[in-house]
């Protein structure tokens, strides 16, 4: 358990830094985001191969289902990129943090189960935080626009894990990663920009070091990590992923966060805590 809760430590603290890509490559989300997939995808077949790992085989009556998911991913990915570019880290990590309330807010519409009100309390709690964290509120121009995107972003994934929850849990989790990411990367490849240069601006190198150490390397170890972990303390650890992010913006791009925006951050956070604790469940 210590090895894997070591696993879960270093997932959540790749992830962490994985927005700032959104700026140190020098190239539209869909661009960036297309070979992130592309790379990944490679990554885990790879990985796969070299540990005799079998990634199964899906009932055609999944296929549809598995096409949606990965579109889902897809545009949550550029999305989130695109609220980095607009609003930066600090920003756009408090908004698409908003996820764990969507999650107990929209599971009734899937599964049988009632809405707390505890919940739409928490909800109003959140929309308060990311508020507050939003320089100039409602009327931030673009920052505003980028926050608004993080949480479309959250939204997706929101509905992605609920989906992959309802009917695809049976499969292994990490196969799932492999073919969401695998028809996200074929989706998005013909809409790459035609003429770009990977060599510019050590983008081929921000790629190659996107797709397979934060995207495959870690999603590996974070769903690895569940194994003997419990979901309320995966999901109290994965909390902490807006703050080593910030930090990281912070040193890496000298983005400071205003004092406002970093307690909208509290804020949110500790409503995704709060959540994570109480419903016992994290997302991967």
């Amino acid at each position: 358990m210590k090895k894997d809760m070591l696993k879960l430590h270093i997932a959540v603290l790749i992830m962490s830094a994985t927005p700032l890509f959104a700026k140190l490559i020098t190239l539209p989300p869909t661009d960036i985001i297309a070979f992130r997939c592309l790379v990944a995808a490679l990554t885990l077949l790879l990985f796969t191969r070299m540990t005799g790992t079998r990634l199964g085989l899906l009932r055609r009556a999944d296929l549809g289902l598995l096409l949606l998911l990965g579109l889902l991913i897809a545009v949550h990915w550029i999305s989130f990129f695109t609220a980095v570019q607009m609003s930066g880290v600090a920003i756009s990590l408090i908004a698409v943090y908003t996820f764990p309330v969507m999650t107990v807010l929209m599971e009734p519409l899937f599964f049988d189960e009632r809405i707390d009100r505890r919940d739409l309390t928490v909800a109003l709690i959140v929309l308060v935080g990311v508020y507050l964290a939003v320089p100039g509120g409602i009327k931030g121009g673009r920052i505003a626009f980028g926050a608004a995107l993080g949480i479309f972003s959250a939204f997706l994934y929101t509905l992605r894990n609920i989906l992959y929850r309802k009917y695809l849990r049976r499969y292994p989790s990490s196969a799932m990663m492999f073919y969401q990411i695998a028809v996200a990367a074929v989706l998005l490849l013909p809409f790459v920009s035609p003429g770009i240069d990977l060599r510019a601006d050590h983008r081929w190198i921000y790629i190659i070091v996107l797709g397979a150490i934060f995207t495959a390397v870690a999603h590996t170890l974070f769903a690895d990590s569940l194994r003997t972990i419990r979901a309320s303390t995966a999901g109290l650890i994965a909390s902490l992923e807006p703050i080593y992010g910030m930090a990281f913006a912070a040193a890496v791009l000298s983005e400071i966060p205003a004092i406002k925006t970093v307690a909208g951050g509290i804020i949110v956070v500790g409503a995704a805590i709060y959540t994570s604790i109480r419903t016992g469940r994290t997302e991967i």
